[in-house]
């Protein structure tokens, strides 16, 4: 658990300037939801300690620590957010990250946050197909794509494949990525190692990050994906290796074709933006479960798995490894 001095430092933090903070399930969930809520206005506070009364949001991962500490009579109203975890029986109302998994009452859906600081792909690459790249964890891709037959086929398209990607280390590990970096990226692809069912606990983040980022999308078969499909142009869905190899060489071959989904993705990208999903939170904590529970003030964003933060920013801001 941090001490103040840390949790002082956090509130400092800025979403878009200090994004490699932003790698985690807490640091997100929790870190960025109050920087956000704060700058657009909202009464939030940020502790490292089990408040006294009111709402607060905690991750699901630290419910637990939430409850030993706070004191027994607190009238608190506990907001988790589930990410990818199982249900959280002893959270009064959850955040979950698709709609699918949401019931009005308990469980309510709220946009994933887009990646902060995401540079978008420079417009003056035009339609051309050079670099695709996956963006995440090692563990979720697909092992064909790790594979070098892979790069090699597509070197040989003139195509380069990127792997942006690292070993997924816990909350508390720090990632060396560019995830927020889509300058020179044309194409992103993410297909899981399991399209045997469609991952309803995880969000739609690759999608809205490439339509943000004015890049195609070639991706895996996915509950929050397919919750955000208007269209033919939003995505391309694939379901193995063949199949997304089959779509880079169609979107390398028909430039017009390229071209209408990163003008929809544009169209589409805005409604996810971090302005959109911060309406969405005030929304939720402000309104509709104060409306229903009778929440007493103030609303607390409970940081109980921040420990690291402070040397991390310092080592980034001084140009150090994090």
């Amino acid at each position: 658990m941090p001490d103040p001095q840390q949790v002082s430092l956090f509130r400092d933090a800025d979403p878009d300037r200090d994004w490699k903070l932003f790698s985690t399930g807490v640091q997100v969930w929790i870190g960025q939801t109050y920087l956000r809520l704060k700058r657009a206005g909202y009464p939030v506070m940020l502790t490292a300690q089990a408040p006294a009364s009111g709402l607060v949001v905690v991750h699901a991962d630290h419910v637990p620590v939430l409850l030993c500490r706070r004191r027994w009579s607190a009238p608190l109203t506990i907001v988790a957010a589930r990410a990818d975890r199982p249900r959280q029986p002893h959270a009064d109302v959850e955040i979950v990250q698709n709609a699918g998994s949401a019931d009005g009452n308990a469980a309510f859906h709220i946009q994933h946050w887009p990646q902060p600081g995401l540079v978008a792909r420079d417009a003056r690459r035009g339609d051309a197909v050079r670099t695709v790249a996956f963006k995440g964890t090692v563990g979720e891709m697909t092992p064909e794509f790790a594979a070098p037959e892979w790069a090699d086929a597509l070197r040989r398209q003139d195509i380069e494949w990127r792997c942006d990607a690292v070993a997924w280390g816990g909350n508390a590990a720090s990632y060396q990525t560019s995830w927020n970096d889509y300058h020179d990226i044309d194409v992103v692809l993410a297909m899981r190692k399991d399209v045997s069912h469609l991952h309803v606990k995880k969000p739609a983040s690759k999608l809205i990050n490439a339509w943000l980022a004015g890049v195609p999308a070639i991706l895996g078969p996915e509950q929050a994906y397919r919750e955000l499909r208007r269209s033919p142009l939003d995505y391309i869905e694939v379901a193995s290796a063949r199949e997304a190899g089959a779509a880079l060489a169609r979107l390398a071959a028909e430039p017009l074709l390229y071209r209408a989904m990163v003008e929809n993705g544009l169209r589409r990208g805005e409604e996810v933006r971090a302005e959109a999903c911060t309406r969405a939170w005030a929304e939720l904590l402000f309104d509709t479960i104060p409306a229903r529970r009778r929440v007493p003030a103030p609303l607390v964003l409970a940081g109980l798995g921040l420990r690291s933060l402070r040397c991390r920013l310092r080592a980034w801001r001084a140009g150090g490894p994090t």
